[in-house]
């Protein structure tokens, strides 16, 4: 195991100060020897390496060479492409990277509505399987391909290029052999590096199946040295094992095995340096901001200590390379010419010889988003200012099949199931849809095909669709009287746009028919727009639609964001909608999917609604919250929209979770005139 080092004599501070020296005078700073600056692996707790770069940098201490392994190899990638410590600072903190790690919860493709799925099976190189990992991966390499760009780009497949000489440590899981990866793509060597086993899927590369490099160098000292360093200097941002562990709790469990993974001996020179961050009680997983933040005093305090007694330093800004401008060819590994010819456009590349590195991040960064991909690696190569591309994709699943359910006391259960092609042919999406439950079925077929269009990423779509929708109507006092029972056939011929990492806007041509129960039927043919975000686990937090026929006019908009700080939950809620000579299966139900409190949902419809809401959620332990929320609603068959006339209040207080089949809860709800109601739901409405 390693060991801090005895405090050594000033003149070794002053002469590790030449480290980072500009040019400093000969007879104050002797000539040094090649330095490395080591950083190790340790999850999260790898991001205290930001804090020890912040000391670095304020010395003007600047390395020959950069060794890392798993989370100290991406800091690293970062810091040897030219970016200062404040700069990877502030991409840290902006970047979602808690978002990725979740409990297990599978992710349903675009095409079956962003829904909550209970299991999902995929078919693809690796066979028929159950989706289990426990990161949002295609999300991740995104970030890194993204992040790391501009080392990639300044590399061009040799990271002897970069502004600083870099190395990835990651392992050969055949033989646990370690591999020190010094060229190719540089977001690909990274991922390699992070891949801890069970949480992403190893990266095949050049025949080898690798996985995080902690695995079998965790802090590459031995690395470094072969790489040609005399001299190193250690960010150790492991843990200690405590002396005593509550094992029975299958979470400490799970963080003490992913410690024994990290944890291997090697040995310090007499005129070597160790920086030991104390990063004892963090988790390895834990990319909270709040986390991140103080993982990074801890670094720059650990750094700060270690390195007070040094003189002798002349803080300099390094040089780094200017970014490549031209581009000579874009090559895909594999691929037929349409699938290339798709994959070109993906990325922006097929529109002339002059590279804008702007739109390829923003690309890339896209990428998170797609069902086609898993990643995209770029494997740049050239010299001068020139860069040709080589991509090698890595194709998601070919088809996938996903099935989900919820459950309101109020209205019963109701299920869902569907099934996407992604490879169906020339860029085309298939899909088929179905649900079920008590008050409305629906079967949907659609055909998708994403695409660039004037550098837009636009998605054409045609879909039809078949509901049966039974509309409840209620007494005065909310007693079940007849169900207006609709059939119906809508056809829709339009196009999506991502407006940004989640937030789409559809325009479409509709056409519908339906029958009523009593033998009447109607049509109606017009245009919908609507507007979409989609907040972290992939629930609509803002949706904004209209319709305009001959037949009806209606527009409708909820917002709904979640704003947390520590263990508290604020969601405030604002809906509202008009509508003109709306069918009943249309019609505007207040409180929308959540209902008004006490009420059975849709018991209050008509085509103008205004309601606000503002809920609280305090977690009380690990998942589990007290909620509370107030509401007050407007409903109204015509007239103003706003007026003083039909409001209805009402509160809920109960408990909550969310768990991998979604959002839970139990609620006591009671609402004016002292109605009350006890309402269980399981699951995220749709």
């Amino acid at each position: 195991m390693l060991h801090p080092l005895r405090p050594l004599p000033e003149l070794f501070f002053m002469l590790l100060a030449l480290v980072g020296g500009d040019r400093l005078a000969a007879q104050a700073c002797p000539e040094r020897p090649v330095t490395a600056l080591v950083l190790s692996g340790g999850g999260a707790k790898g991001l205290a390496h930001v804090g020890v770069l912040q000391t670095l940098d304020s010395l003007g201490i600047r390395p020959d060479m950069i060794v890392g392994a798993s989370m100290g190899s991406l800091v690293g990638a970062m810091y040897a492409s030219g970016y200062s410590a404040h700069v990877i600072d502030s991409l840290t903190r902006s970047l979602p990277i808690s978002t990725l790690f979740r409990p297990f919860q599978p992710v349903a493709p675009r095409a079956l509505r962003r829904l909550q799925p209970v299991v999902v099976w995929e078919q693809g190189d690796r066979g028929f399987t159950l989706q289990s990992a426990v990161i949002q991966e295609t999300q991740a390499n995104a970030l890194l391909n993204a992040a790391l760009l501009k080392g990639n780009l300044l590399a061009r497949g040799d990271f002897d290029r970069l502004a600083i000489p870099f190395r990835a440590v990651a392992t050969d899981l055949a033989n646990r052999q370690v591999v020190v990866l010094k060229g190719g793509d540089l977001a690909r060597a990274v991922r390699a590096s992070v891949a801890i086993p069970l949480i992403f899927a190893p990266e095949l590369i050049d025949g080898r199946f690798l996985a995080d490099g902690g695995l079998s160098d965790n802090i590459p000292i031995a690395a470094a040295r072969a790489a040609g360093a005399e001299r190193v200097i250690v960010s150790d941002a492991t843990e200690r094992r405590p002396d005593t562990l509550n094992l029975y709790s299958p979470f400490v469990v799970a963080e003490r095995l992913l410690g024994f993974l990290f944890e291997q001996a090697d040995s310090l020179g007499p005129n070597d340096l160790y920086i030991r961050p104390n990063v004892s009680g963090f988790e390895s997983l834990d990319f909270n901001s709040q986390t991140v933040t103080e993982l990074i005093e801890v670094g720059r305090s650990a750094a700060d200590s270690t390195l007070a007694g040094m003189k002798c330093v002349a803080p300099r800004t390094a040089d780094t390379p200017a970014l490549p401008t031209g581009l000579t060819s874009v090559a895909v590994e594999g691929a037929g010419g349409a699938e290339a010819s798709r994959i070109t456009s993906l990325l922006g590349l097929g529109n002339g010889d002059t590279l804008d590195v702007t739109m390829l991040r923003n690309r890339l960064r896209r990428l998170g988003e797609s069902d086609q991909y898993v990643a995209l690696w770029l494997t740049p190569t050239g010299s001068g200012d020139s860069v040709a591309f080589n991509v090698a994709p890595e194709r998601a699943a070919e088809r996938t099949a996903a099935i989900g359910a919820m459950y309101d006391s109020d209205i019963g259960g109701r299920a869902w199931g569907g099934v996407v092609d992604h490879q169906l042919g020339a860029g085309l999406e298939s899909s088929a849809f179905f649900a079920f439950g008590t008050l409305e079925k629906e079967l949907v077929f659609s055909l998708r095909r994403p695409s660039h269009w004037l550098g837009q990423l636009l998605t054409p779509f045609a879909a039809l669709r078949l509901a049966a929708v039974d509309v409840q109507t209620f007494a005065v006092a909310g007693e079940p009287l007849d169900k207006l029972r609709t059939r119906a056939l809508q056809g829709l011929l339009g196009i999506e746009r991502d407006m940004g990492e989640r937030s789409t806007v559809t325009i479409a041509g509709s056409g519908r028919y339906w029958r009523n129960d009593d033998g009447s039927t109607d049509e109606a043919l017009g245009a919908m727009a609507s507007l979409t975000a989609y907040d972290d686990a992939g629930a609509p937090f803002v949706n904004v639609e209209g319709e305009w026929t001959a037949r009806f006019q209606r527009m409708a908009m909820e917002a709904a964001p979640t704003l947390v700080y520590r263990r508290l939950r604020v969601r405030p809620r604002i809906r509202a909608g008009w509508g003109d000579s709306l069918p009943a299966q249309l019609s505007l139900p207040l409180g929308g999917s959540d209902g008004m409190p006490a009420l059975h949902l849709g018991e209050l419809r008509g085509d103008r609604e205004v309601l606000l809401g503002l809920g609280l959620g305090l977690r009380v332990l690990g998942p589990i919250e007290i909620r509370a929320e107030g509401v007050a609603g407007r409903i109204a068959q015509g007239g103003q929209l706003l007026s003083n006339d039909n409001w209805h209040a009402g509160a809920r207080i109960g408990l909550g979770a969310d768990t991998p089949l979604g959002p839970m809860r139990v609620d006591y709800e009671v609402t004016e005139g002292w109605r009350d109601a006890l309402r269980v739901r399981m699951g995220r409405s749709f």
